[in-house]
């Protein structure tokens, strides 16, 4: 009988625990995760297929970045991108453009999150830009560590239609 409440009480323990496993992690990608771009936007070697194209849909830790929008962001998009991207990927310098043009005037509102959905530029939305549209992202803050990656998850709005929404990864320092 104290054998058997001695592995009852270690199994009790042992699931209150929280392991590392238990943390949502980001996929990155193949290719080093990233879509390698010079400082003038042109791409340079490595492409990671899964960059800066359309999401279907999100999990629960994606949507709840876009909380205050106050939208269901798995509807489908409306609309199509002639690009987006964000150069120079990787990031030498301390800044990145992130960078579309569209076929009609959005909002875009974009968040950069590390490799566990946690926060490291807040939320931000653009007012209603015609066609092209870019900003240029700090990234030499502590918030950001050499040789790390990072994703920019972006929703592109028209009114409050979801226009297109989706990801795109950077990487600080070679």
């Amino acid at each position: 009988m104290k054998k058997y409440l001695t592995v009852l009480i270690t199994a009790m323990l042992l699931s209150n625990c929280k392991s590392e496993d238990t943390i949502p992690r980001i996929d990155f990608g193949p290719n080093g995760g990233i879509t390698v771009r010079d400082n003038f936007n042109y791409p340079q070697g490595a492409n990671d297929p899964t960059d800066w194209t359309l999401d279907a849909t999100w999990n629960q830790q994606e949507q709840n970045l876009f909380k205050d929008l106050g939208i269901d962001l798995n509807v489908p998009a409306t609309g199509t991108l002639s690009g987006i991207s964000a150069y120079p990927n990787p990031v030498g310098a301390g800044r990145t453009v992130l960078q579309f043009e569209s076929p009609t005037a959005v909002t875009c509102s974009f968040v950069v999150v590390n490799a566990s959905y946690q926060e490291v530029l807040p939320l931000f939305t653009s007012p209603a830009a015609d066609q092209s549209w870019a900003v240029s992202l700090d990234v030499s803050g502590t918030n950001f560590q050499q040789g790390n990656l990072y994703r920019i998850y972006y929703v592109l709005r028209k009114g409050a239609a979801v226009y297109y929404k989706g990801h795109g990864d950077i990487k600080i320092g070679q």
